[in-house]
């Protein structure tokens, strides 16, 4: 049994996801063109070379061999704790960044190691205080650069981001993990021969990652070179509200869920709203519209290339492909030559696909549960107009004054959430799941009383060793509070990858069925009403 409270903790001021004042205040173009040199990088150590080679074990007994002979050096731990994280050992990781610190005065490259472990921990308030930290002792640092553009982009500081990330990598072009991030920002065509250059040595990446970035080449050199994928608005943006129905659960045996009328090359099919999709293609103009294959051909959808669509927790990648749809419209919001993926699978439910809110990030959306609809409409006007390279910075207009800010990936929603009131950790909102679950490494935490590198999830490929039941719970986010009996657990594995951060659960439907959800992707915004006549 679920029951919510309203509540605003004093302890909730630990995980408000905002970034440190000082970082932003910082010109990444003028350090660099004032007082940054570029970073030249000596032949690699036999440590290295394990590294980029993928060995991280091998590379981490290497550096800890080379620290132990030098303690206190900086790139010899830097090396080891990269290595146990590549790993996923995140707990030891943590443990030799406080070893090799201990309570002397830490260098700013000793700092802006431990804000990467603090990010990989799930805890980016903490990363944000200590890379401001770090830049205050050495501004030029471009690992502290990138670290800011990353904990920027999740902020929803879309534009700082670009410049911090443009500034490291003009400091540091081979640092891989700058580089591999910097190259995700470039158009498709010129992606591509900086991805074969990519793969053309080993860079540390893992086999997942390797594996992730050579059918990323492949699907881009599939692309026809006069094909223009915007996905373009061609309706005037005004507010609408439709209804949404209740259509069997897409999974056997879970709760039914919010279903959409979404026309597809005129043809209208039935869509479940899905927070948790997060399409993640190497193209432009994704929709998020996951489509079943027995749908696309009655649409007239033809392949463009072939890919594998990953699975979550227990579930195996499916075949499917990429199709681009001459129309999507919902309502009276009509978009033109839109990418969207098509999956070669069954859902339990009566649903045709499932639908991201990628396509509707440029509106206000509202689900609104207890009265079944779905409204979306114009976002407070930015106060400087229309940024360059549509790119913008979070901006909280008066009247979204009352909203929490939350952490976006992608089109994944994370929220700062507070569990029994005193463990900080980060939740995905997800509206395609039926109940609210925690991570196996959450759950322990909560029933051990503290962290288990045993119930890490190291395992890629989904497979969960530890499942069991966390009970007694509540959960604090977004100004509630919800006590539940008893929580399952659940691999959210492939969302901390995908996000860099420890997700420890899901905020699923259970969570929200009473509830008003407003959601403001440009800003990472998000404002939760309960429905007093059902909230129990």
């Amino acid at each position: 049994m679920l029951r919510v409270l309203s509540s605003l903790n004093s302890s909730w001021a630990r995980v408000r996801p905002v970034l440190v004042l000082v970082v932003f205040g910082l010109n990444a173009h003028g350090l660099f063109a004032v007082s940054c040199k570029v970073v030249h990088h000596p032949p690699p150590s036999s440590a290295d070379t394990a590294f980029l080679a993928g060995d991280f074990a091998k590379a981490a007994d290497l550096y800890k061999a080379a620290l132990a002979q030098s303690p206190g050096q900086s790139d010899p731990a830097i090396g080891l704790v990269h290595s146990l994280l590549r790993q996923q050992r995140v707990i030891d990781a943590a443990s030799e960044v406080r070893s090799v610190i201990g309570d002397k005065p830490a260098p700013p490259e000793l700092l802006t190691l431990r804000g990467e472990v603090e990010l990989r921990q799930g805890e980016p308030w903490a990363a944000a205080e200590t890379a401001s930290a770090s830049a205050k002792l050495d501004p030029c640092n471009p690992r502290t650069l990138f670290l800011v553009s990353r904990l920027a982009k999740l902020n929803s500081r879309n534009a700082a981001a670009s410049k911090f990330l443009t500034s490291a990598h003009t400091l540091d072009p081979e640092d891989p993990e700058i580089r591999a991030a910097w190259m995700d920002t470039l158009p498709p065509a010129a992606r591509i021969p900086e991805l074969e250059a990519y793969l053309a040595a080993p860079r540390g990446d893992d086999a997942d990652a390797v594996t992730e970035r050579r059918v990323q080449l492949e699907q881009l050199k599939k692309l026809p070179a006069d094909l223009q994928p915007t996905c373009t608005l061609v309706s005037k943006p005004t507010a609408t509200e439709v209804p949404f129905s209740s259509v069997t659960g897409l999974r056997v045996g879970g709760p039914a869920w919010a279903a959409l009328q979404v026309s597809v090359n005129t043809h209208n099919i039935q869509l479940a709203i899905d927070t948790g999709y997060n399409p993640r293609l190497p193209i432009e103009g994704v929709s998020g519209l996951l489509i079943l294959s027995s749908t696309a051909k009655h649409l007239g959808l033809k392949p463009l290339y072939q890919l594998q669509v990953p699975g979550i927790g227990p579930q195996d990648s499916r075949g499917g492909y990429i199709a681009y749809a001459d129309s999507i419209a919902i309502g009276g919001i009509e978009f033109h030559n839109c990418a969207v993926q098509v999956i070669d699978a069954k859902f339990a439910g009566d649903v045709d696909g499932v639908i991201s809110m990628t396509l509707m990030s440029d509106f206000l959306v509202t689900i609104d549960y207890p009265s079944h609809k779905f409204g979306f409409g114009p976002l407070p006007a930015l106060p400087a107009g229309k940024p360059a390279n549509g790119l913008t910075d979070r901006y909280i207009a008066p009247e979204m004054s009352d909203c929490t800010e939350i952490y976006r990936s992608g089109s994944d929603l994370i929220l700062p959430t507070l569990v029994n009131n005193k463990y900080p950790s980060l939740f995905l909102l997800d509206t395609s799941f039926g109940q609210t679950v925690l991570s196996p490494e959450a759950g322990h935490e909560i029933v051990g009383g503290h962290k288990n590198s045993k119930y890490e999830v190291r395992d890629t490929s989904g497979k969960v060793d530890y499942q069991f039941t966390a009970c007694g719970v509540s959960l604090s986010f977004a100004h509630t509070t919800q006590s539940f009996n008893c929580l399952s657990t659940f691999d959210t594995s492939r969302f901390t990858r995908d996000s860099g951060m420890a997700i420890a659960g899901f905020i699923a439907q259970e969570s929200l069925q009473s509830m008003k959800v407003h959601i403001d992707y440009r800003d990472g915004l998000i404002k939760l009403d309960p429905d007093s006549k059902r909230t129990k």
